[in-house]
């Protein structure tokens, strides 16, 4: 997660292995090249009419997760949050460098869209990661070309996104679901609904280490343990720091979603969702 005080080129160094993305054959450069311009492309539209003007242009359908991180700046989510559902999808690509560095390059220029830094900043900051062999090579072809958005159907990098898991599915709701007791009946009753109803021990063992006051403490535990944990722990882990933090219930959402590594629907209504949250919610009070 980024951090309030922390520059956000210092924050991608620090969190991201840049040399999966150096260490690309040149062919898949080049194809990243395509989203860096797309990024810069964007930047460009939202620094002249605003970022809404990105979700009415055709560049917000021209790639699916490109779509994914705009919606979330549009839709007002804090860039922290934003922050975190990169870091949690990227932790499904470790077999995958192409994936990755696609990621982490909409991620990062996302980012550096929603803080209003202009398009050639961006575009120069992006193309960085490349590697300077490559730049010395294609320096004078890259920013030649660099207002050209063509690239063939066949040659684009299409992550493929996980199928819903229905044990995640089951478990998701029932988290987002405390959370809303959490914010409607206060922090005693959900460590009471915890403690004493929920029969998940990794979930009792999570919540009371990280239920405490001190912000920084608990933040630091918290990325501690989702280092090297499995799956399943580092989305119980998103679920209880959501809860001891002062998370939404829609922020909780997309982030869970970014752990298991399934696409967020932005077409699903989301009163579906809080009505499924509801269902859950009322079968763990009984």
């Amino acid at each position: 997660m980024i951090k309030k005080e922390e520059h956000l080129t210092d924050y991608i160094a620090n969190t991201f292995d840049l040399s999966r993305i150096q260490t690309l054959p040149i062919t898949d450069k080049f194809t990243l090249v395509y989203y860096i311009k797309l990024v810069g492309r964007a930047s460009s539209l939202a620094n002249d009419k605003g970022i809404p003007e990105i979700i009415n242009s055709p560049l917000y359908e021209m790639d699916r997760s490109f779509y994914l991180l705009i919606s979330l700046i549009h839709a007002g989510i804090n860039p922290m949050i934003i922050s975190d559902v990169i870091e949690d999808y990227s932790f499904n690509f470790d077999d995958s460098d192409i994936y990755y560095a696609k990621l982490v390059i909409l991620g990062a220029g996302t980012l550096m869209i929603q803080k209003g830094i202009d398009s050639d900043a961006i575009i120069s900051y992006l193309i960085t990661f490349l590697g300077n062999d490559f730049l010395k090579s294609n320096f004078q072809r890259l920013y030649r070309d660099k207002d050209q958005l063509e690239i063939e159907e066949e040659d684009k990098i299409v992550i493929k996104y996980k199928n819903f898991d229905y044990t995640y599915r089951k478990l998701k709701y029932d988290l987002l679901a405390l959370l809303k007791i959490k914010k409607e009946k206060g922090y005693e009753t959900l460590r009471q609904v915890i403690y004493e109803k929920c029969e998940n021990n990794d979930l009792k063992l999570y919540f009371k280490l990280l239920d405490i006051k001190d912000a920084p403490t608990l933040e630091y535990i918290y990325r501690q343990l989702m280092k090297n944990s499995p799956k399943m722990d580092r989305f119980i882990l998103t679920a209880c720091r959501a809860m001891c933090l002062d998370h939404t219930i829609l922020q909780t959402h997309y982030q869970l979603n970014a752990v298991i590594g399934k696409y967020t629907r932005f077409d699903k209504p989301y009163s579906e969702v809080i009505d499924e949250i509801e269902m859950r919610e009322k079968e763990i009070l009984e």
